[in-house]
């Protein structure tokens, strides 16, 4: 591989965690972040439910996408 070749900020692939929650939540957060056309993972649940629902999950997405992605969420208005 030539040093042209190579990725200037290979860091912007990074997985970064945007947020922890419950995992409804979570998957629903992955869901609205998809459907803007931000990537999004969540983590594993824990083979016990109630660390996941203690700890809660987290939603990652890259570092390249994580200011659009936090755009995203502070778009959504919560009901009164």
């Amino acid at each position: 591989m030539k040093q042209d070749d190579r990725d200037p900020d290979p860091d912007r692939h990074a997985l970064v965690e945007l947020t922890r929650v419950q995992p409804f939540e979570a998957e629903v957060i992955a869901a609205r972040l998809r459907a803007a056309g931000v990537p999004a993972t969540v983590g594993a649940d824990s083979v016990y439910p109630s660390v996941s629902f203690a700890d809660g999950v987290s939603v990652f997405v890259s570092a390249a996408n994580a200011s659009r992605a936090r755009a995203v969420l502070d778009d959504t208005v919560e009901p009164e």
